[in-house]
């Protein structure tokens, strides 16, 4: 700095006119939580300082680990390990394979005896280049083949001809040649897979009934995601059924259907229900992303018109309800007229059929006991009562606060529509991100070193790639965070404006906010957002813990007490800070303070105004889940009645839905989504609202800034005057 440190408010402003006229920047904010901010005037701080520099420069130096971790992941990762599938001889598909050590005396002795097979093909690993799909080649290993590997081979395409069309090399598929144990075959490589033609009559009737080395094909398969899976057609299935060589298999065609279904059940299910989403693109689109889009705002609408009077019929209703049940429960207590459990009257039967000679009528004996249960139970809802009418009437005032925020949101959002569409910048930020991350994580999975136990292949990791994975993931944490903060700012900033500044806005406020939060407070957010981090990823490491830990846990039940404490209470610990935050992120925007000074700021006005902030919460948030459920029932059943239309009813039709039901899930899956996008602006805007109208009420004689709806709520009128010593400051001004 070229100017002395002020040593009183006149020396203040006359250092700030000062640097002003030199065109001085402020000063930078380096620290990360250290003195307590001197308290700015009021309104919306228009001359800011850097905040929070150091973090900002420690995110982007985290980044540069990140972009160094994404570049040795994509450089010496090998996706093929995940796309391709590995045969049952632990041999990748789709690529060249190095021989494994255990196959290469088999395969060197295989050369000599065959003299047919190639130097090549014997001594060396299977180039499968060509080879990308992975069939298994016996069928009753389908039921097992998740708890134990099943024979498996690579193949150029998955086998479409059957037995019964004819015993021919193409209806068959076989072990690896090399490893089948069989010799002197002229013309087969050692990793053939279609040599039944050239057994032996003996081989053939092995092969027939599923003994090796070959085993038959029964129906056509089709590859989803480069593995095999059985695709029966009915004219298939009827004319293996008439065929006598199922027979000759060992299985009947109820056990043939049974094995096909372990494997392709769900599949055809999953396949089905596919395609019924792509033939009814049509309803997804229309009543999903534009149904959602339409009703979410035509909702926000009904809110800025009728928000006070669903607040106040939902208050109402809550105390009716209660009257009610406290009444009905006074009434089977026996305490409000004649209407009580059971029967309380004893009297004398005549009728020995029913109770005998010497019986009286007590029809219910547990009568008593029910009405005492009532009786309770009508006390209990009697306080209960009592507590929400007071309560009530105590927040009568601090509901019409609610209502009038609830308004003033509104009225801010309608000045400045275009920040409906401000979640799709954090949104498409995170989309990148996620892709890019998802892309380098299973690059980074397939960096391992691949190895062999028996019949069992698995990826190995080094310690560095382990640590490389850990950072990795922290960094997914810390920076959907950091984007999520990012989005809260700049709406903050900009619906601020509009409380602080409404009579001067400037012509753009969100591009006015956008430009202050990247300029001065990406630090701020770089903070906020690690703390949040750092406890998501305990979280997560928590889990993995609790996964290792299952045996002793169940031998232990206080070690699983234990367990399930702490990760609740790191749950809430994540809620609360994403409370905190979410408020610290409007005063950074609203007064440019540091990250630690706008937390402890957030905290004191959240304490000092806690019922005010519960009741505006309690209805905002009400009213904003209500407005999520009406716009996904509403998309839904405009769904459901598309779904029904003959266009998709009609068997014959191309556009034939199996089920509508994923469709109609998928859509109101999207309308849900999208209303909750459009409705947290709202709910942002509410918050800063409502925590700007708290900065204004805690001023000296305030509030001053408040907008009528909300000074009428407090039975004020709005001042004319409003702080003449801030000065309005001008668009072209601005930062």
């Amino acid at each position: 700095s070229l100017l002395p440190p002020p040593h009183s408010t006149r020396d203040a402003f006359a250092a700030r006119a000062s640097r002003s006229a030199l065109h001085i920047p402020p000063p930078l904010k380096m620290g990360l939580c250290g003195a307590d901010e001197p308290v700015s005037d009021q309104g919306l701080k228009e001359s800011r300082r850097c905040t929070d520099v150091l973090f900002c420069l420690i995110f982007a130096l985290f980044w540069v680990g990140m972009v160094i971790i994404g570049a040795t992941a994509l450089s010496e990762g090998d996706p093929n390990l995940l796309y391709y599938g590995f045969d049952s001889s632990g041999y990748l598909c789709g690529t060249g394979n190095k021989l494994w050590p255990s196959d290469a005396a088999n395969a060197t002795t295989n050369a000599t005896v065959n003299t047919t097979a190639t130097a090549t093909g014997a001594t060396s690993g299977p180039s499968f280049s060509s080879r990308k799909v992975l069939y298994y080649l016996d069928v009753k290993e389908y039921q097992t083949m998740a708890l134990i590997p099943a024979k498996s081979v690579c193949m150029d395409a998955c086998p479409t001809k059957t037995i019964s069309e004819g015993l021919s090399a193409s209806s068959f598929v076989c072990t690896y040649y090399g490893k089948s144990g069989i010799t002197g075959l002229s013309g087969v490589d050692a990793w053939d897979v279609q040599y039944y033609d050239k057994l032996s009559a003996s081989q053939k009737l092995s092969s027939l009934v599923m003994a090796g080395p070959c085993y038959p094909v029964f129906v056509g398969y089709s590859p989803i995601l480069n593995r095999c899976v059985p695709r029966p057609s009915d004219a298939q299935l009827s004319a293996l059924t008439a065929s006598a060589d199922l027979a000759s298999t060992g299985l009947d065609s109820a056990q043939l259907t049974t094995a096909l279904n372990a494997m392709s059940g769900n599949r055809d299910l999953l396949q089905d229900y596919l395609e019924d989403l792509i033939k009814a693109w049509v309803v997804i689109v229309v009543a999903g992303f534009l149904g959602g889009l339409i009703f979410s705002i035509i909702w926000m609408f009904f809110l800025r018109y009728f928000s006070g009077c669903m607040a106040w019929v939902t208050v109402l209703m809550t105390n009716l309800i209660l009257i009610a049940l406290t009444v009905y429960c006074g009434m089977k207590a026996g305490l409000i007229g004649d209407d009580t459990v059971g029967v309380s009257y004893i009297t004398a039967s005549t009728n020995t059929t029913l109770s005998g000679a010497s019986a009286s009528l007590g029809v219910d004996t547990g009568a008593s006991e029910d009405a005492a249960v009532f009786e309770i139970a009508t006390y209990i809802m009697a306080a209960l009562t009592v507590l929400a009418f007071l309560f009530t009437l105590l927040m009568i005032r601090r509901i019409m606060i609610a209502v009038a925020c609830l308004k003033v949101a509104s009225q801010a959002i309608a000045a400045m529509p275009m920040i409906l569409f401000m979640p799709a910048l954090p949104m498409l930020m995170n989309v990148v991100f996620l892709a890019w991350s998802a892309l380098v994580a299973v690059f980074l999975y397939a960096s391992g070193t691949v190895t062999k136990t028996g019949d069992n292949v698995s990826i190995k990791w080094d310690e560095t790639l382990q640590y490389m994975s850990l950072y990795h993931l922290f960094g997914i944490f810390w920076t959907t965070q950091f984007i999520a903060g990012f989005g809260i700012m700049v709406t903050a900033g900009s619906i601020a404006t509009f409380y602080w500044n409404r009579a001067k806005m400037p012509a753009n406020p969100i591009r006015a906010s956008l430009a202050r939060t990247t300029k001065y407070h990406l630090g701020s957010i770089a903070l906020g957002s690690f703390i949040v981090a750092v406890v998501q990823f305990v979280r997560v490491m928590l889990e993995y813990i609790d996964s290792k830990t299952k045996r002793i846990q169940e031998g232990n039940p206080l070690v699983k007490y234990l367990m399930c404490c702490v990760k609740y209470c790191m749950w809430y610990l994540e809620k609360v800070l994403k409370f905190i935050n979410r408020n610290a992120y409007i005063l950074v925007a609203v007064k440019g303070y540091s990250y630690c000074y706008s937390a402890f700021e957030a905290v004191k006005l959240i304490v000092l105004n806690a019922l005010r902030m519960a009741a505006v919460n309690t209805v905002g948030d009400f009213l904003t889940w209500l407005g999520k459920l009406v716009v996904a029932g509403i998309c839904g059943f405009i769904a459901f009645l598309l779904c029904d239309t003959d266009m998709y009813t009609d068997p014959t039709s191309s556009s034939y839905l199996t089920s509508p039901l994923l469709p109609v899930i998928v859509v109101i899956f999207i309308a849900y989504c999208e209303a909750d996008v459009f409705l947290s602006v709202y709910e942002m805007a509410v918050d800063t609202i409502l925590l700007s109208f708290c900065e204004d009420c805690g001023a000296s004689g305030g509030p001053h800034y408040a907008p009528p709806l909300l000074m009428s709520a407090l039975g004020k009128t709005a001042d004319p005057k409003v702080r003449p010593e801030v000065t309005q400051v001008k668009p072209s001004q601005k930062d």
